[in-house]
């Protein structure tokens, strides 16, 4: 019980489990606010931390280690965007089309001429994956539901960009050489937290400016986890300790940094732990992106049609459509588009070599 864990190389880990269980929570979050008609009824689970929030900050913790891992492993800039561009733009394209040409027809209350023909259902995609506006909002589509949103949850993509954009440059840029450059990722947002709850700008600040905050402690964290993998360990009573340590840092500025600790010793005790009996769920497809993106349109639309359904039972049919759906995603949009990795880095190479070709051609000229 008391046996330490330590992080190993290969894929010898829990950490697809791990986020199927964080979309899972994301989506018990939002069922409480869709089902009872309240943006704020999400329940309390860790002193004012609700089920998404947490989800979300595991999610940071986990994707800033194993981003920052990808990173210093492929040690190749054409490589990494590949690889995070496709983890996110192919499953995130087709979604915008399905909340389209779908379920936003199905749950609008216009002629389908009249909503197929404002404007803002053409901008979606241009709105979307520019992260401009991501929640969806067209025309008629969910006028008696407490939100009329279309994907509530897309915001966050918008914050996991930058942070892949800030890895890259931090690589390019050389800031990612030594163990205390990717220290910094964590103690230089860390500090910046502390100084806005301090100082009391916190709440005054653009919430733009809030969450990249937030999120980057969370990932700086788990980028700083990777820097320190082979001196540090995690047990069950560390765990326990830092899980304390949260508790008692509530009331003060250290809060948001000492829940993501505890946030983050959960993710590598649990993804590293020794469990032969559970290690067939290592092999599990990864649905956790395709359920994270398409539970709130599901859910939206679910109880558009049964408004009667309480958080219980609207939890059960979202997460059954979801999963299917989320399924059909992984198996013929993310995954397929993630085994032309090595070809779309050769395309952006190609690109690369092309102007420097003409570049060279024009300075001999």
């Amino acid at each position: 019980m008391f046996k330490s864990v330590k992080i190993h190389e290969g894929h010898d880990n829990f950490f697809t489990p791990l986020r199927l269980l964080f979309a899972t929570l994301v989506v018990v979050g939002h069922t409480f606010s869709v089902a009872l008609r309240d943006a704020n009824a999400e329940p309390h689970v860790f002193f004012i931390y609700t089920f998404s929030y947490l989800a979300v900050n595991l999610f940071f913790v986990a994707s800033g280690f194993l981003v920052t891992k990808s990173m210093l492993y492929r040690k190749d800039k054409a490589e990494f965007s590949s690889a995070r561009f496709l983890r996110i733009y192919p499953g995130l394209f087709v979604h915008v089309l399905f909340v389209m040409f779908i379920i936003g027809p199905i749950g609008t209350s216009l002629p389908l001429l009249t909503f197929m023909s404002d404007p803002s259902f053409f901008l979606q995609p241009l709105w979307v994956l520019t992260f401009f506006e991501t929640n969806m909002v067209m025309p008629g589509m969910f006028e008696a539901n407490a939100e009329p949103i279309g994907s509530a949850p897309l915001w966050t993509l918008r914050y996991e960009i930058l942070a892949y954009i800030g890895t890259l440059l931090a690589f390019s840029l050389g800031f990612m050489k030594k163990r205390w450059m990717l220290l910094a990722q964590f103690v230089l947002p860390t500090l910046a937290w502390i100084a806005a709850i301090q100082t009391g700008i916190f709440e005054n600040i653009p919430a733009t400016l809030q969450s990249l905050l937030r999120f980057g402690v969370a990932y700086g964290l788990g980028a700083a986890i990777f820097a320190y993998k082979d001196t540090i360990s995690f047990n069950l009573v560390g765990l326990i300790a830092v899980t304390i340590l949260a508790v008692i840092t509530q009331s003060t500025v250290l809060a948001e940094v000492t829940v993501n600790i505890m946030l983050a010793y959960f993710i590598f005790f649990f993804a590293y732990i020794k469990a032969p009996k559970l290690n067939w769920m290592q092999g599990i497809n990864d649905l956790s992106y395709g359920i994270y993106i398409y539970h709130w349109c599901v859910m939206q639309t679910v109880f558009m049609f049964f408004p009667g359904l309480g958080v219980a039972s609207l939890f059960v049919f979202t997460m059954i459509v979801t999963t299917i759906l989320a399924a059909l995603s992984w198996h013929y949009v993310e995954k397929p588009a993630l085994k032309s990795k090595k070809s779309f880095a050769k395309f952006l190479r190609f690109s690369k070599d092309k102007k420097s070709s003409e570049k060279t051609v024009l300075s001999e000229g």
